[in-house]
């Protein structure tokens, strides 16, 4: 288990993935706050100021690269986690936006909590 002041912002266009994700993230404990693409990320991450944060990269409008630059710019100490059902020339593309680590979809919970590395309850 994780403490809830662990806080997660989890940007997803899939309706249903993020569902799952996110009741998996908070049944472990953590704080989600969960949106449908990049712009929301950025701008929930300038008011929450997560501890991590998980994006998908295959989004409309704002993708998961460009969230990735808008994050980074913001000077947050948020370790960036890209999640993705895409090949290799996708997570070549996330490197180059900052991210921390990746993850592809589908992904167990315990992988996705290393990824953002939350640390464990005591």
């Amino acid at each position: 288990m994780t403490t809830k002041s662990f806080r997660i912002v989890y940007a997803e266009d899939d309706a249903q993935v993020r569902a799952g994700v996110a009741q998996m993230l908070v049944e472990h404990g953590l704080a989600v706050h969960e949106c449908t693409n990049g712009e929301e990320a950025a701008q929930l991450c300038s008011v929450f100021h997560p501890d991590a944060v998980l994006l998908d990269l295959s989004m409309p409008d704002v993708d998961g690269c460009e969230a990735a630059r808008r994050i980074r710019k913001q000077g947050l100490p948020t370790r960036l986690v890209a999640l993705t059902g895409r090949g290799d020339d996708a997570l070549r593309e996330a490197a180059r936006a900052g991210y921390d680590e990746f993850v592809r979809k589908p992904s167990s919970v315990s992988t996705l909590l290393s990824a953002l590395r939350c640390p464990a309850e005591t």
